[in-house]
């Protein structure tokens, strides 16, 4: 009896323990599971994290925004069109020289200019193989670094290049002027240095004659020469050279100038009056050419029925440009122009905007005018040190306290407090911070580059850039007014009521490319005072002021939109009580209606797909700013104390894949050996 009692007791004990250790197993291999599931499931979440995090914002290839599609010039022009890949190979190691127009399409000075560069590289046509006539326009984003390496500082810079020149040079200046006239004498001025020099030893030489021996003229002169000409003309004058320059492409021909300084040739060919215009032949005596019209044109005309009347068929009109290595690089550029032009037009159709029928404030003139701001006109300056790192503060001080971008303006915050602690920076240093913050903190703008609706011309060429940058300092200036206690300005900011003035005189002064805009601001601000506002609602009076006298100026100018006439702004149609009776500006109303309309609460978001995401609210559904949106993001984003970027959450993905690797290799190798443990198991107890 005791026997089988034990034999029971044993066998449930038996029973018991297999039990135990089978549950025990199943408990393990749940939780093994588990643990796997949710590393898996961790996974999961860390790369969809991490491709969320990666997927490039939705914006339009940037190259199909470019402002103004090919520019200010095209094919049709005599006006060779260079851009930043076809540049230096061009330019540089040439067998001519190169007069190269660095422009900006919306620069105001640079549209009235073109039409005198346009009509100057018809009027030197036959000299192309001397001299190049070109142009690079610098608001293609494209040719930022060109412009920037090249120093160009304002709009239009003219820039002349030797023949065979090399890097480091960056070209020689050429004065502008006012007229095809001068600049064409500029250019001679410098075509004469250049000789003087030792460098254009095959061209026609263009300086003054000074022998006094008639009968030398014959010694260098080639065999092919048939004809002589001296053009005696006064020591300010060009025409000479000029009329060698149209005409030495004629081979049987010779010409040369003879100043007036030298008296002694003068006296032995009794020439008392200039221009005068004396031929000669090897067979012939030399013989006063009359010159009915004593400018350029009637010296060639002259010159032509002189030779005419000897048998000679003479065709002045000159040849083509024989562009040589720069025609397959035209023809890239206007293959891409045209694909340019086509991305515009699919950008217009996607955007499905309808004309503006108000007056309104919106976001994408802003985000707009901000870009080409920040990625363009800052990163184009070659370095920026002294007035110009202090105007470079002032003006991100401003822009990062009062510019409502919808998402992340910490971006604004942290280019400020990175350019604050230097004291110089060049603009590709400027450039790669804006860059690589964007790219960190993206998407930062709302739209493709350079969007325009309230700003938007009736052609690429009208308004737009300068509309914004004008709009955005309207805008600034209200809601400085508007805003005044702000934690995160600074006590001295706050305190000056110029302070967004002072931004934006810095901003223009130093860094808008417009030279001609540049000098009627400055010298409009000291006119009217700038600095001595005593308010911020003066402030804001004192740039509305401003902008209606620019805007008296260019009304009727050639840079005016003639779908958008210059104004006295506002309209009265938009602000019936703007005007008293007399038509006088009643200013408190101007100012109510100023502060109304470039408030924050009054931007529209028209042409954002997300528009009605206008990011205006706090998680709790109170108001709040749009530009402290990006704060609060950042706090909820960082509550856990994670600050991750693309970087990071990359290693995290390699890490938590590896673990789960080894974690899974371990559980499989533990549960082989338990299952091993349990065959080898040998039961010392037989049953009974």
């Amino acid at each position: 009896m005791f026997d089988h009692v034990v034999n029971v007791v044993i066998e449930k004990g038996e029973l018991l323990s297999s039990n135990v250790n089978y549950w025990r197993h199943k408990m393990q291999q749940l939780e093994i599971t588990g643990i796997i599931l949710r590393l898996c499931l961790l996974n999961v979440l860390t790369i969809s994290w991490s491709s969320a995090a990666v997927v490039p914002h939705k914006n339009l290839d940037q190259s199909l925004i470019m402002l103004g599609g090919q520019g200010l010039y095209n094919a049709s022009d005599d006006v060779v069109i260079l851009n930043a890949t076809n540049f230096k190979a061009n330019v540089y190691g040439s067998t001519r020289s190169w007069l190269v127009e660095f422009y900006n399409s919306w620069c105001g000075f640079c549209y009235r200019f073109a039409p005198t560069w346009k009509a100057l590289a018809s009027d030197i046509l036959s000299w192309n193989d001397i001299v190049v006539v070109a142009a690079i326009d610098c608001a293609d984003d494209d040719n930022n670094p060109i412009c920037r390496e090249y120093e160009i500082m304002h709009y239009p810079m003219l820039k002349y290049f030797s023949i065979n020149a090399h890097p480091p040079s960056l070209g020689i200046v050429i004065e502008k002027g006012d007229s095809i006239d001068t600049v064409r004498h500029n250019l001679i001025s410098r075509l004469e240095t250049e000789q003087q020099e030792g460098r254009g030893s095959t061209w026609p030489n263009i300086a003054p004659y000074r022998n006094v021996e008639i009968t030398d003229i014959w010694k260098t002169a080639s065999s092919n020469v048939k004809h002589f000409f001296l053009i005696f003309e006064s020591t300010d004058s060009l025409l000479g050279a000029e009329v060698i320059l149209d005409l030495h492409k004629i081979s049987s021909l010779q010409i040369r100038r003879v100043t007036s300084d030298n008296e002694l040739l003068c006296l032995m060919n009794k020439v008392t009056k200039f221009p005068t215009l004396i031929a000669f032949g090897r067979n012939e005596s030399q013989r006063v050419v009359s010159v009915r019209i004593p400018t350029r044109q009637g010296v060639r005309r002259a010159i032509k029925d002189y030779l005419i009347a000897r048998g000679v068929n003479i065709d002045e009109v000159g040849t083509t440009v024989s562009r040589g290595t720069v025609q397959n690089a035209e023809n890239t550029h206007r293959t891409r122009s045209s694909t340019v032009a086509k991305g515009y037009e699919v950008v217009e159709e996607q955007l499905e905007m309808s004309k503006k029928t108000g007056d309104y404030l919106y976001q994408l003139d802003l985000e707009s005018a901000l870009r080409y701001s920040i990625n363009h006109e800052i990163s184009l300056m070659k370095s920026i040190d002294g007035e110009k790192m202090e105007a470079l503060h002032k003006y991100l001080a401003v822009l990062a306290a009062y510019f409502p971008l919808r998402r992340h303006n910490a971006y604004l915050e942290i280019i400020r407090d990175v350019v604050e602690k230097k004291n110089a920076m060049t603009g590709e240093e400027f450039s790669q911070l804006a860059k690589t913050t964007e790219e960190e903190m993206s998407p930062v703008y709302s739209g493709a580059p350079r969007q325009w609706i309230g700003c938007k011309g009736s052609t690429d060429s009208y308004r737009g850039y300068p509309c914004g940058l004008w709009t955005m300092f309207h805008m600034l200036t209200v809601n400085f007014a508007l805003e005044h206690n702000k934690p995160f300005v600074t006590q001295t900011f706050s305190q000056d009521p110029a302070a967004v003035l002072r931004a934006m005189h810095g901003y223009i002064g130093t860094f808008f490319g417009c030279a001609d805009c540049t000098a009627h601001f400055v010298e409009m601000a000291g006119t009217n005072k700038i600095f001595d506002v005593r308010t911020k609602d003066e402030a804001v009076l004192w740039l509305w002021r401003a902008h209606n006298q620019v805007n008296a100026r260019l009304s009727g100018d050639d840079t005016e939109d003639p779908e958008h006439r210059k104004i006295q702004y506002p309209a009265a149609k938009h602000c019936p009580t703007c005007r008293h009776v007399n038509n006088s500006w009643n200013e408190e109303e101007v100012l109510r209606y100023l502060k109304f309309k470039y408030s924050y609460n009054s931007i529209k978001f028209d042409g954002i797909s997300d528009a009605g995401d206008t990011g205006m609210t706090n998680g709790n559904g109170s108001r709040v700013r749009p530009q402290r949106l990006a704060k609060e993001t950042t706090k909820r984003a960082t509550a856990f104390g994670w600050d991750l970027n693309i970087f990071d959450i990359s290693i995290c993905v390699v890490l938590y894949v590896t673990s789960a690797a080894i974690l899974v290799l371990v559980c499989i190798k533990f549960a082989v050996k338990r299952t091993y443990k349990k065959k080898g198991h040998i039961n010392l107890l037989p049953k009974v």
